[in-house]
């Protein structure tokens, strides 16, 4: 199977069903009828994926809900990181 492209501007599926149950955060994508369980700076990039921000953005979004969070360009990394598996897994449009 390919790998997906990396989307500069990421959006979530419309589908996809984003909730927080007890202490962690999920998303259930419809489709495959599979659960998946983000940690919190994954919840924090999915609830930033509307196609509108770039990864560079949504990584300043993520580093501010951090204080004394990694370096900008590690942050960077983890956050593509976070949205390859996004789209890996067929949450993005």
């Amino acid at each position: 199977m390919a790998t997906p492209k990396m989307p500069q501007r990421p959006k979530a599926r419309g589908d996809v069903v984003f909730r927080q149950l007890d202490e962690e955060w999920v998303l259930f994508d419809p489709r495959d009828n599979k659960m998946h369980v983000l940690n919190l700076t994954a919840s924090l990039v999915w609830a930033h994926c509307s196609g509108s921000l770039t990864l560079g953005e949504i990584a300043g979004e993520v580093r501010e809900a951090f204080t004394g969070s990694a370096p900008a360009d590690t942050l960077e990394q983890d956050v593509e990181g976070v949205v390859s598996e996004f789209a890996r897994a067929g949450l993005l449009q």
